[in-house]
């Protein structure tokens, strides 16, 4: 599958530096031409002469040194051979020395000169990883284009459990594979998806709302389009820019949402709808801003239209998925509304997991099958759910 593929991989130092041994295994094993490059730091958890022997190519640990002979200056030679960068570990260091453009050392050195893509693959303890400044730096890399898997969450090497732990070389490498050699599975494949949250308006100012961040539903519209689909988001509320190709509806309130909807939906052959969409509005929006001139305001409140209902009742031959999030009862409410909508999918959720960037979710199909997901990052899970859905018949 990586056969005449040439993959840079940078280690850095932590204790997940063993797993990166295993990586290379595998990147070897599919056929991939695999550099490594350490940081000094590294060195101290796993040996050079390791990585060389399982990698077949000498390691890199000094720029100036001479064993990378058919190299000359690596950070120019070797890079631009590479079809993808991958960096496991990385830690809060080193996304932090790249998102600040610092090249000090022969990783990022490497890194600053390359054209092609780059993989950073986090590893570092909970409270790190949810140090703003990380979190920042991390957004930073993201949107000048760089992918990212994990960190997952779990017991660390320091004893503490959370979200720190670096993926298993598996992910990794089947993370790396798609990247480099990307699926196209769902090519020619029409997918219309909804994200985000509506709003209701109250005045023109205030509005009733939810906080639905939007980031599933962008997440399953970036892991369609990597996979080949034509892709419509019909979204609201939310702060993420759309993937690059996505054939992007902004809306605002419910009614405009439905409207968008049902214009488009006879075209897709899957409907995926992620949004968080408000079960109620205001009888009466006011034309001016209401005034704080009383101690109580009553609201009154009326159903807005159910825009899975309706689908469910002229599906047109489309696949239609719905989203069921719940605090309570969350396998019975799923295959609840999974009937009532006339659905062929529901995907659940409670509501922890509402504004992360995380998601643990079960999938109820019509012949009703419960398969659980344990939490992983959103973009994971969104390639797990079209895998579902394209493996139940439906192209």
């Amino acid at each position: 599958m990586l056969k005449n593929k040439t993959i840079i991989l940078g280690v850095c130092g932590g204790i997940a530096a063993y797993k990166s041994c295993e990586t290379v295994s595998r990147l070897k094993d599919l056929g991939a031409d695999v550099w490594v490059v350490m940081t000094k730091s590294a060195q101290e958890f796993v040996s050079p002469l390791t990585f060389r022997t399982l990698s077949g190519n000498p390691v890199t640990t000094d720029l100036f040194a001479g064993e990378l002979s058919n190299f000359p200056v690596p950070h120019i030679s070797l890079t631009d051979r590479a079809d993808l960068i991958v960096i496991a570990p990385a830690t809060a260091n080193i996304i932090g020395k790249i998102a600040q453009g610092i090249a000090d050392d022969p990783l990022t050195t490497m890194v600053m000169s390359a054209k092609c893509r780059k993989l950073l693959a986090p590893a570092m303890n909970t409270n790190m990883w949810q140090n703003p400044v990380v979190h920042e730096n991390s957004a930073k890399l993201l949107g000048l284009g760089f992918s990212f898997i994990g960190p997952e969450e779990g017991k660390l090497a320091c004893g503490d459990s959370g979200i720190g732990r670096m993926s298993e070389p598996n992910a990794i490498v089947e993370k790396i594979v798609g990247l480099v050699s990307p699926r196209q599975d769902l090519k020619n494949q029409t997918i219309l998806i909804t994200a985000g949250g509506t709003r209701e308006s109250i005045d023109p100012v205030r509005f009733i709302g939810n906080h639905s961040s939007g980031k599933m539903g962008y997440a399953i519209a970036s892991a369609a389009l990597e996979r080949g689909a034509k892709v419509t988001l019909i979204s609201g509320s939310t702060k993420i820019n759309p993937p690059s190709g996505v054939e992007l509806i902004s809306v605002s309130s419910s009614k405009e949402m439905h409207e968008e909807v049902l214009r488009r939906h006879k075209d897709a052959r899957v409907i995926i709808m992620a949004a968080a969409v408000a079960d109620y509005e205001p009888k009466v929006t006011f034309l001016q801003k209401l005034k704080k001139d009383r101690d109580e305001l009553t609201l009154e409140l009326k159903k807005t239209k159910d825009i899975l209902e309706d689908l469910g009742k002229n599906k047109n031959g489309s696949y239609l998925v719905g989203f069921s999030l719940e605090s309570e009862d969350l396998i019975g409410n799923a295959k609840e509304k999974l009937e009532k909508k006339n659905l062929d999918m529901i995907i659940a959720n409670d509501i922890s997991s509402f504004d992360s960037d995380y998601i643990e979710i079960s999938i109820i199909d019509r012949q009703g099958r419960v398969e659980e997901f344990s939490r992983a990052k959103k973009s994971d899970i969104a390639h797990r759910i079209l895998d579902r859905i394209f493996a139940r018949h439906v192209c």
